[in-house]
């Protein structure tokens, strides 16, 4: 369950508050969606935060897709040991960024019940420290153009030890 805002310490109301959250959920629809003939799914939205967030995962995420996504994830195992957690504890933070994106008019669901992005701009941002964050919204993007070689939803799921 999700803490109500003021009860939520400073750390996790600046790292996981909604618009940010939204932001990078966006970043990897948009991307995904861009690269594929296939728009997204909601289920592959709830891997984006705890793949992106986990400074340890993001670091080692690779340079370029033409790597084989199952492949890296069997080479990295020691990163993935713990990610269905990772996916639980992030679950209520995906739902709260994506009703958000929704409220913002920033995502819709289409008639096939895929994610599509409303046209939007890059969001830049300002002041000291936002280099982190500029990389967080970097490997969500290409986290979205990374899974459109993905195998099917369930494949990847049961690959990282996820279950619904």
């Amino acid at each position: 369950m999700i803490k109500e805002w003021g009860d939520r310490t400073a750390i996790l109301a600046n790292l996981l508050n909604p618009a940010f959250c939204g932001e990078i959920l966006r970043r990897f629809i948009k991307a995904y969606n861009d690269k594929s003939e296939k728009q997204t799914t909601f289920l592959l939205c709830f891997i984006v935060l705890p793949i992106v967030l986990h400074k340890e995962t993001r670091e080692q995420l690779p340079n370029t897709t033409s790597n084989h996504l199952l492949t890296w994830i069997d080479s990295k195992d020691a990163l993935f040991i713990d990610f269905p957690n990772r996916v639980k504890d992030m679950k209520p933070y995906t739902k709260e960024a994506l009703m958000f994106l929704l409220n913002q008019k920033a995502i819709i669901f289409n008639d096939k019940a895929l994610i599509e992005t409303t046209k939007f701009k890059k969001k830049k941002f300002k002041g000291e420290g936002i280099e982190e964050a500029e990389e967080i919204l970097r490997k969500a993007e290409f986290l979205g153009k990374w899974l459109t070689k993905a195998e099917d939803i369930k494949t990847l799921y049961s690959f990282l030890r996820i279950t619904p």
